[in-house]
Parts: structure tokens; sequence; C-alpha cells
């Protein structure tokens, strides 16, 4: 068993999982029908992602899908601090969905070169659905850049919230380097990170958001800016940590937004682990 495998494959299981968690969140709740089917989907999608992860791990492991997804404690989770924040309103869900997407196709890029078969192969699968994951993504993001001032400003607010998390979504994982070294990896994270920060920026400025990226010590922080009648002000969401720039979940530091996500998730599992449903 390779524990780097391990570990890498779990972090991005729990990516998955606890995005997808917070996308379920807007089921009943989206801003019209069609799109709570939409957005109900996207998000059983990202869980099945996860549980397609955990079936690698568990061949590694012996333990359940249901195991690893739902039986460990909350300082185990490696997902990274940006998929556990409170959706706040559907700019920031959208946003969010937006930056997380492009900064997954990069990753699933670079697993599609893997030395492991069955998680090259996951890859290849992942990153066909995830081509409909940023299509709705970027028609939202069109229809609210374009739109009226109120959602506008809310948007550019969002993308300063948003881009201050994503940093965290390329912190390495842990023993990355023995990941790379074995072949599991192609990629490092920061170089991953670093490709991401140019698209990002590109984007933003083809939807009237310009967003500059500001070096800060051993992190990136990001801000997000705009002229104009929009201005985007610092912006941060319900309960975020004190870790800069989003950091910390891939070494199990979350903040209290997870301590109640992971109560509410598992809580039925924990009720009889052992029970066949």
């Amino acid at each position: 068993m390779s524990d780097s495998l391990v570990a890498m494959v779990t972090a991005l299981g729990d990516d998955e999982l606890i995005l997808g968690h917070r996308h379920a969140e807007w089921t009943g709740f989206a801003p019209y029908i069609e799109e709570d089917v939409a957005f109900s989907s996207i998000a059983q999608d990202e869980i099945g992602h996860a549980a397609a992860y955990y079936s690698i791990v568990s061949l590694l492991t012996g333990l359940t899908r249901d195991a690893l997804a739902l039986g460990r404690s909350a300082t185990d989770y490696r997902h990274a601090v940006l998929c556990e924040r409170p959706n706040a309103d559907w700019a920031y869900t959208i946003t969010r969905q937006w930056l997380y997407d492009r900064a997954d196709w990069l990753r699933l890029t670079a697993l599609e070169e893997s030395a492991h078969d069955d998680l090259r192969h996951l890859a290849t699968k992942i990153h066909r659905e995830e081509r409909y994951h940023l299509i709705h993504a970027d028609m939202w993001m069109e229809r609210i850049a374009h739109g009226p001032i109120e959602g506008r400003s809310k948007l550019s607010q969002a993308a300063t919230s948003v881009l201050g998390t994503t940093a965290g979504l390329f912190e390495p994982f842990e023993r990355e380097a023995e990941a790379i070294e074995e072949g599991w990896l192609t990629v490092p994270s920061q170089e991953l990170g670093r490709r991401f920060v140019s698209e990002a920026i590109d984007a933003l400025d083809r939807l009237g958001l310009p967003a500059e990226v500001t070096p800060s010590g051993w992190r990136t922080e990001f801000v997000a800016s705009s002229s104009g009648d929009l201005i985007a002000e610092d912006h941060k969401t319900p309960g975020e940590s004190s870790s800069p720039a989003g950091m910390g979940g891939r070494l199990g530091h979350h903040s209290s937004d997870f301590s109640e996500l992971w109560a509410d998730m598992t809580r039925t599992y924990r009720a009889d682990p052992e029970a066949t449903w």
C-alpha cells in the first residue's frame, strides 16, 4: 500500500464530498425549478465522484467507502477549506462552483497522466462529466456579470471572497513529494495553482471583474477588483477561519462551519455504523 497515494486520493474524495453536500443544500431553494434540478444533479455528481475516489482508497486500505466518507472524525478530513464554506447566497455559490471546477479541470488533466491505472481512468471519466459543470457555471457567471447592477455587485463581492480561499485547493497533499516521486501525481499542486491563477485572472477580466494576485509571504492572497460602478470590497463568509488564504485543510485544520456540517452529514451513520440499509 502506498501511503502517499492513499493520502492524495482521500483528499480528492473529501473535496468532492464536502462541496457536493454544500451544493445539495440548494435543493428546493434554487432560483427556479429547472435550476433546482440542474444544481441538485451537479451535487449528486460531486458526491458520486467522491464515492469513486473512496473506492480506490478502499481497495488500498480495506476500509469501506461509507467508513471513509462518514466514519472519520472531523479532523481526519483533508478537503480544502473553500469546500466547507457556507453557501451564503447564489452569487457566492455559483462563483465557488465556477472557480472550483476550473481548478479541478487542471487537477484532473494532471491526474490523467498518473502512474496509477485506476486513478488515471477515473480522472478521464470525471473530466468528461466536469465539462458540463463548467458549461453550467459559465452560463451563470455570464448571466449575472452582464445583468442588473445588484447582481453584478454581489458577483464582485463573491469573487473577492472565493478567490481569497482558492489557494487552499492547491495546498500540497500530505506526502505529496512521495506521490510525485512515485508517479501518482505528475504536476506539483503549487504549479497547478500558478496555472489556475493565470487562467482565473483572464476569465474574470473577460467578465469585467479584473483581479490582482498579490504574493504575501508564503501564501498567495487574491484580491478581486472592478472599476466604474462596481467596486469589489473585502468580503468574508460567516465562520471564516483565520488560516491564511484558506490554507490548512490538507492537514485537517477546519472551521466551525465544517464541525456543524460534519455532525449533520454523519449523524445517521454514527447512530449505527454496522447497519445494513
